[in-house]
């Protein structure tokens, strides 16, 4: 089932709050575009898909895997023996299901985030009811390139206690993060794992006061340590609450930490270091905006003080879960809105400049509850947006994955090509220390890849040759070993008659 695609709709207009409201013809899709603004128009809607049986089921977090397909996790309730399973689902590059796998006993088990590892598989992190020490407890799920279980592993003590984010670390090892009641000093406090790659405690960290205290994301950053996103009880002026933004190094001790909102509730719900060495955090407000609460955009620079913070939405409820930084510097967040729409919740995608400035805006979904948790930029420039929809689909909430194209490379920089049978993935990216580049062709050819500098010029060749597919580390050096500037570069992959180019992101 494909909605929403802007390109071959006619349009239904009204003026509101200063914004002209333009709906696609049929059910998915609504834009705003604000007086006084430049017109911006969202990119394409390549498909949207919907996953799930007859029950509940729900994507709360999805990546881009390397051969151009997506990895979701979540719930599902219309697979497994009872409650809530932890879900782990594949998809290929155009989002048909590949595999459906679900985990979990006889309680309550979930999924909150996912990776795929450095060796073809994938990590879900999230919480058991099912197994552990009491309580919720943080559960890991290693499974291998098909789904199969490899391994799984529980943390915490005798009360709640959840994973809401993961990443593969520098090392092959992974950081976790979330919120613990069984250990540290207050109530909730903010709970930091590191392990090795077979899920084996390194370290772990407890960050927070007496108050009630929590991360729902975590990232690497190019120093080695980390950036948390999160909420606080324990400082900050707001009585319900602010958002918390933590850095600490790379063993997990804070370097320091920023509290940002009023005397109503704030939360940062993502954060992500940027290319100028900066954060940009996502969330939503009650502080301050035109509604009940708004979507939250702040920009701190490496030291975390506040370089910019932006609302947006209406009188209802905005909310920010997701962000990233875009391939000309502005930044695209993703949640949901009570204040525009088909009706319900929708997903909502709020597009900035570099400073902050509404470009466009725009909601996916139909008369019911439709949100999304997670945003991804994909290896062709575009985007995908995963949740939950109760409009669309075979049950009652069911997965939702919405592809978006590229919005158009920069001046400057190589024109981008997605051919379907050429796939090209740099994970991570952005990256400080060293970037993965995989590609994989249908047949073996003679295939040659190269780093290209933004004005074009070829720093580095990465492979040479008579292949089909590769996995190579790139460490930002040209090919005389020489460490390059932070910047946009380019990976070019030639296979045969087939072409594919990528960007990805140098920091320093």
């Amino acid at each position: 089932m494909c909605h929403g695609n802007l390109q071959h709709s006619t349009w239904a207009r009204a003026l509101e709050g200063g914004c002209m409201i333009a709906r696609a013809a049929g059910v998915a899709a609504t834009f705003l575009v604000c007086a006084g603004a430049a017109i911006a128009l969202p990119p394409d809607t390549l498909f949207t898909r919907t996953y799930g049986g007859i029950n509940i089921d729900v994507a709360y977090d999805a990546r881009q895997t390397g051969d151009g397909g997506f990895v979701l996790t979540g719930y599902t309730r219309s697979y497994g023996s009872a409650g809530h399973d932890l879900w782990l689902l594949k998809t290929d590059p155009v989002g048909n299901e590949v595999w459906n796998w679900h985990f979990g006993g006889s309680e309550d088990d979930e999924g909150q985030a996912v990776w795929q590892t450095r060796d073809g598989g994938y990590v879900a992190a999230g919480f058991t009811l099912s197994f552990g020490a009491g309580g919720k407890d943080v559960w890991l799920v290693k499974a291998d390139s098909s789904g199969n279980e490899d391994w799984t592993r529980t943390f915490g003590g005798a009360h709640d206690d959840e994973a809401y984010a993961i990443q593969e670390t520098i090392d092959g090892g992974l950081i976790i993060a979330g919120a613990t009641s069984s250990f540290g000093a207050g109530g909730r406090d903010m709970w930091l794992i590191k392990t090795d790659e077979s899920g084996a405690t390194a370290w772990s960290r407890t960050l927070g006061g007496y108050g009630s205290d929590g991360a729902w994301s975590v990232s690497q950053t190019s120093d080695k340590g980390f950036i948390l996103a999160g909420w606080t009880f324990s400082s900050g002026p707001g009585y319900f609450g602010n958002a918390w933004l933590v850095k600490t190094d790379s063993l997990g001790y804070v370097e320091w930490d920023e509290v940002f909102g009023g005397d109503d509730a704030d939360r940062g719900y993502d954060a992500r270091e940027t290319a100028d060495g900066g954060y940009i955090m996502a969330g939503y407000t009650g502080s301050s905006g035109a509604g009940l609460y708004d979507l939250l955009l702040v920009k701190t620079d490496a030291g975390g003080t506040q370089e910019w913070s932006e609302a947006f939405g209406g009188t209802g409820r905005d909310y920010g879960n997701a962000v990233v930084q875009t391939a000309d510097g502005g930044y695209l967040a993703a949640g949901y809105t009570l204040s525009y729409g088909a009706g319900g919740d929708d997903v909502y995608l709020v597009r900035t400049d570099a400073e902050g400035n509404l470009e466009w805006q725009t909601t996916y979904g139909g008369s019911a509850s439709d949100v999304a948790y997670a945003l991804v930029n994909t290896a062709d420039d575009g985007y995908a947006v995963a949740g939950h929809t109760l409009s669309f689909g075979a049950g009652l909430h069911d997965g939702w994955l919405i592809r978006l194209a590229a919005e158009g490379p920069p001046a400057g920089v190589l024109p981008l090509s997605t051919p379907a049978r050429v796939v090209l993935d740099v994970q991570p990216n952005p990256f400080s220390q060293t970037a993965t580049i995989s590609y994989a062709v249908p047949t073996a050819t003679k295939v040659r890849l190269c780093i290209h500098d933004p004005s074009g010029r070829r720093v580095r060749t990465m492979e040479q040759g008579f292949s089909q597919a590769g996995y190579l580390p790139w460490d930002g050096r040209d090919a005389h070993g020489n460490a390059l500037s932070a910047g946009i570069y380019v990976v070019h992959l030639i296979a045969d008659s087939q072409e594919s180019s990528q960007r990805l992101v140098l920091l320093k």
